[in-house]
């Protein structure tokens, strides 16, 4: 049999590993796990059996938690190098369930006060008009795990670039303009503010938006979600719709403010 036919489609290639052709298609994008040969007319990708051992240790460390930017380098480290990455992400787990556990203890113990849970699932929307704002940007595909890195990245990158143009009175900008979750990798647009439409790479026209203040410890997958969740629900209400995608708003300094809006128009009719 030669090497050719010896070739997986990707549906057989998922059979083989147990991933479906969407995480293929993920890893394949972040550079994990690139098929052996695209036809470059039909676009119909091809694996070689070979590529299963990689294929399923990225399937190991993702049923760990373990993000996608981290995976990486361990697929490529061997010996003690891959060990010490290893032991640092298991310190990086332990840390983050203790976090979890004292979130879900401070949510039960708010549930037994009587807090009924509908309340906690509406938090206040509040509506403004915004101004036309000029900005920078940088599109980036990311899954909810390795977010924050990717967003402290590519703003300190932009604000770089833009320089003294920087609008520092306005606020960071981050616009999912697609899903991101544990397996879905946006992408999301992060925005730094300019001075003025010559230093810019766009324009916001001004507008009327929908927005929620997220308590700090809410400023977290997946408990942020309940703010998205809210104006995304008054953007559909009271002769509104919504109009481009939802975003997170973040003013630094003392104290740190977190925010998620969203645009909207008047409904004609």
């Amino acid at each position: 049999m030669s090497e050719t036919d010896a070739r997986l489609s990707i549906g057989g290639f998922s059979r083989l590993t147990w991933l479906s052709p969407k995480a293929l298609r993920l890893y394949e994008r972040r550079g994990l796990l690139r098929p052996d040969v695209v036809d470059e007319y039909t676009g119909y990708r091809y694996y070689r059996p070979s590529q299963a051992e990689r294929a399923r240790m990225i399937a190991l460390l993702r049923r760990a938690g373990m993000p996608l930017e981290r995976i990486g380098p361990v697929l490529d480290a061997a010996g003690d190098e891959r060990r010490e990455l290893l032991d640092a992400y298991r310190t990086d787990v332990v840390r983050a369930h203790e976090r979890a556990v004292a979130l879900l203890d401070g949510l039960a113990r708010g549930r037994l006060d009587g807090r009924p849970a509908s309340a906690e699932a509406a938090p206040g929307v509040s509506s403004r008009d915004v101004p036309a704002q000029p900005f920078v940007s940088r599109a980036v595909r990311t899954t909810v795990a390795d977010l924050p890195a990717h967003i402290e990245r590519a703003a300190a990158e932009l604000s770089q670039r833009a320089g003294a143009a920087v609008d520092r009175s306005r606020p960071l900008v981050v616009v999912y303009h697609g899903e991101v979750g544990w397996e879905s990798d946006g992408p999301v647009e992060v925005r730094v503010p300019v001075l003025a439409a010559s230093d810019a790479d766009g324009v916001e026209p001004a507008g009327s938006e929908l927005f929620v203040d997220v308590p700090y410890g809410e400023v977290q997958f997946p408990t942020i979600l309940r703010a998205f969740d809210a104006v995304r629900d008054a953007a559909t209400h009271h002769a509104r719709r919504p109009s481009g995608s939802p975003r997170e708003i973040y003013s630094g300094g003392d104290p740190f403010r977190c925010q998620v809006a969203q645009r909207y128009v008047r409904a004609r009719g």
